[in-house]
């Protein structure tokens, strides 16, 4: 005899749809479209231009790594906490 699983039970949804896996970087265009959806892109591009270093930081990088200073500096400015921020990646990856 088999047991009968509802296919909305929380359980197989879970396995059936995985957490998208949490990118360590992504493109500086993706993570600015993601800001933008947050309604918070005009605060981080402010504080960026506000502090000459994270300035060029920003202009001369090719990948943006969660790790970076400058990220961290982003993510102070907007108050995100480290889910928001997984969300944030995850989102800016697939706005590219």
């Amino acid at each position: 005899m088999t047991e009968q699983i509802a296919d909305d039970d929380p359980a197989v949804m879970a396995f059936l749809n995985p957490p998208a896996p949490v990118p360590a970087s992504c493109t500086k265009l993706g993570l600015k479209r993601a800001f933008d959806e947050l309604g918070t892109w005009a605060a981080v591009k402010a504080a960026i231009a506000a502090d000459a270093n994270a300035q060029e930081e920003w202009d001369l990088a090719t990948e943006i790594r969660r790790a970076d200073p400058l990220v961290q500096h982003m993510i102070t400015i907007v108050g995100l906490t480290d889910a928001q921020v997984d969300q944030l990646l995850i989102r800016a990856n697939a706005l590219v």
